[in-house]
């Protein structure tokens, strides 16, 4: 359970991160008129994203394409004169 604190400073953070996202500023500039350090700002950004149930949107995966060889490599000629 969260102290009241702790969702206070969570409040606090989101809020200012809602208002960043309406405002159109970059993160940096938004911070320096906030008063706010970038580094902090930014793992609020993060925490604010919908998790995803626990599994990892972008799993990565090996997947096979079609392939086919040409039956002949296409060859190149060079002419050197003396």
């Amino acid at each position: 359970m969260k102290t009241q604190f702790a969702q206070n400073r969570a409040a606090r953070w989101m809020a200012h991160v809602q208002q960043w996202r309406e405002s159109g500023l970059g993160k940096t500039r938004y911070c320096r008129e906030n008063g706010l350090a970038l580094s902090t700002f930014r793992y609020w950004i993060t925490k604010s994203r919908p998790s995803s149930g626990g599994e990892s949107a972008a799993i990565p995966a090996l997947v096979a394409l079609p392939f086919t060889f040409a039956s002949k490599a296409p060859s190149i000629g060079l002419m050197v004169s003396n």
